[in-house]
């Protein structure tokens, strides 16, 4: 198939309008509540809470934090 130079500049045109449109749309979906405990990190006076709100910040290899926590018993 050849393209011309009218039908190549149109197709990059509109790839141009449809990578910005979806980035702006990408861009304002912000996760607030999901990044809410990073937020939150370090503003706990309990010091279990405090501990394990720093351990979420965590580097992990895989990029996860695969560990559960019961605080609900006092020791």
């Amino acid at each position: 198939m050849h393209l011309n130079r009218r039908t190549m500049m149109s197709l990059l045109g509109g790839g141009v309008v449809l990578a910005a449109s979806a980035g702006t749309f990408i861009n304002t979906r912000t996760p607030n509540k999901a990044l809410a405990p990073w937020d939150l990190a370090g503003s706990y006076t309990e010091p279990r809470k405090r501990a394990l709100s720093y351990a979420i910040r965590a580097p992990n290899p895989h990029n996860r934090q695969p560990w559960l926590a019961d605080l609900s018993q006092k020791d």
